[in-house]
């Protein structure tokens, strides 16, 4: 565990460099390094995101495009969502309320996601939506067009399209 305690007054700044480490690590010898490869971090970055912008467009739109592009990569979540054993509850727990069965999802008993999923946005909503998924892939594919057809055909698979064809909404915890 790591802890730091500054005191920062107003116009000052601060930086902790650290190294994340399997063990206790030896932070006396970190000489020139971090910051060079910190700086070429930077440098790569800046040229990925030179190729993938607009042409032609200013200073001020390629830093919305680039902030943009992040909020996509930041809003990537783990989701983990059984809707039979999310019905039935945990057998190790209380029964879970009856309310449940007469839910939105009681007839999605076959949806069961565990895969890394673009999300509309993973504080204000906790769950996906595949229509804003579909759109999400559209400048998905400047920055990671793999990833943006994974989700496409990852919808149509049987244990997330219902038996009927429709696919899922928005599958909510309710």
């Amino acid at each position: 565990m790591a802890r730091y305690r500054l005191g920062i007054a107003g116009g000052e700044a601060a930086t902790i460099k650290l190294r994340l480490t399997a063990g206790a690590g030896d932070n006396s010898s970190w000489g020139d390094w971090f910051d060079e490869v910190f700086a070429a971090r930077m440098r790569e970055a800046d040229e990925f995101y030179d190729r993938v912008a607009a042409p032609g467009i200013g200073d001020d739109a390629r830093n919305i495009q680039r902030q943009a592009f992040a909020g996509l990569l930041w809003n990537k979540q783990f989701y983990n969502y059984d809707v039979r054993r999310w019905l039935r509850g945990d057998p190790a727990g209380p029964e879970p309320p009856r309310e449940r069965l007469r839910g939105p999802n009681r007839d999605w008993t076959h949806l069961r996601n565990s895969d890394v999923i673009s999300m509309p946005d993973k504080w204000e909503y906790p769950w996906y939506a595949s229509w804003d998924l579909a759109f999400h892939t559209i400048p998905f594919t400047l920055i990671d067009p793999d990833f943006a057809k994974e989700q496409l055909l990852l919808q149509l698979r049987e244990w997330y399209m219902h038996p009927n064809g429709q696919l899922p909404a928005a599958p909510q915890l309710t």
